[in-house]
């Protein structure tokens, strides 16, 4: 399992997006984007997703030199198109904007369509947090067709529809949650058959509608999905991930998986929320600080060690690997070397 510096995996994405037409601005925020998703222990959305972009821009579903647009902004709406550009690219303006718009009115919602695929949502809650800002992001995420099962179905009907949100706290790791309304990400199960490991039987169904423990049963090395992926929360976890989809595929314009038009991607809905219009600043922080002593302060059942707040394993992930380098296992690495080397690209691996 080698085990790579962030620094060096920077340079490897970045050059890799270079001799693939990428401008610098594009490189280096997508390579920086993606590195820092693998820092913080997100490795189904980090650099694993490097040889799908470079399939993507030669097959010219991503067009890697292209500038998102503002179609339209009234108040505190705006409403943007990627123009196929990477999602990261596209989704970063996005947060930018809605910032801008909720300093400026108090609440900015931006919607995107025509996007690529955006990553992690984690560090754009992040960079609204950061801000001062409570953080709302909802995607519609194919492929075609649907990867997630309707509650009580097995053919796919629905995207993976991830949904995250964040609010700052004043000395404690802020709430970031970012989460799959599938029962897991594609990408853990892409690692998994990248790796030839077998996969929960609770996380995916084979074409037949069957429980699968082969990740193969579900998609191949070229993203392309066999069977299907169980919803997370049962009912509860169905409902979300129909509210994710009329956000992120509706509401943006950009169209819902099942379409047969449609074009993998994430349509996406950003909300950023200034909290200074509603209570100061400081009084809310320090609030939120309290309260999350207070919850992590019950008792721990049986098993459990501590009482965690979401975001503050990715903040301790992020501090051991920019120390002691992010790891991959072999098959994963041995794809994205691959990729690199078939480009000129190389780079060393402790």
């Amino acid at each position: 399992m080698p085990t790579i510096d962030h620094n060096l995996l920077r340079k490897l994405a970045y050059d890799v997006y270079r001799a693939m037409g990428a401008p610098d601005a594009q490189a280096r925020l997508v390579s920086d984007y993606q590195v820092e998703t693998n820092l913080i222990g997100h490795d189904s959305h980090g650099c694993i997703a490097v040889p799908r972009f470079v399939n993507d821009i030669r097959s010219g579903k991503l067009v890697p030199d292209a500038e998102p647009e503002i179609l339209h902004r009234d108040g505190p709406t705006a409403l943007m198109n990627g123009h196929r550009s990477f999602g990261h690219y596209s989704a970063s303006n996005a947060t930018d904007l809605a910032i801008t718009v909720a300093q400026e009115l108090g609440v900015g919602t931006v919607g995107i369509q025509n996007c690529n695929h955006v990553g992690a949502l984690w560090g754009y809650v992040e960079r609204i947090v950061n801000a001062n800002m409570v953080a709302l992001i909802i995607c519609s995420a194919g492929p075609r067709g649907g990867m997630v099962v309707p509650f009580g179905g097995i053919k796919p009907a629905l995207g993976g529809n991830p949904i995250a949100f964040g609010a700052p706290s004043k000395t404690m790791s802020p709430l970031i949650c970012d989460i799959s309304t599938a029962a897991v990400a594609g990408g853990k199960v892409l690692i998994a058959l990248q790796n030839g490991d077998p996969i929960p039987d609770d996380w995916a169904l084979n074409a037949d509608g069957k429980p699968t423990t082969d990740p193969g049963e579900y998609m191949t090395l070229e993203l392309e999905t066999i069977g299907a992926m169980r919803g997370f929360g049962g009912h509860k976890g169905y409902a979300i991930a129909l509210f994710a989809e009329i956000l992120g595929a509706m509401l943006t314009g950009y169209g819902a998986a099942y379409r047969d038009d449609y074009i993998e991607g994430n349509g996406t809905f950003v909300i950023a929320i200034d909290i200074a219009r509603f209570v100061d600043v400081d009084i809310f922080r320090a609030q939120v600080d309290a309260y999350f002593q207070a919850v992590k302060s019950v008792p721990c059942s049986e098993g459990t060690n501590e009482i965690l707040i979401p975001g503050e394993l990715e903040t301790r992930a992020r501090e051991e690997r920019q120390r002691d380098g992010i790891p991959f296992l072999d098959g994963t690495w041995q794809t994205i070397s691959d990729t690199a080397a078939e480009l000129g690209v190389d780079i060393q691996a402790e």
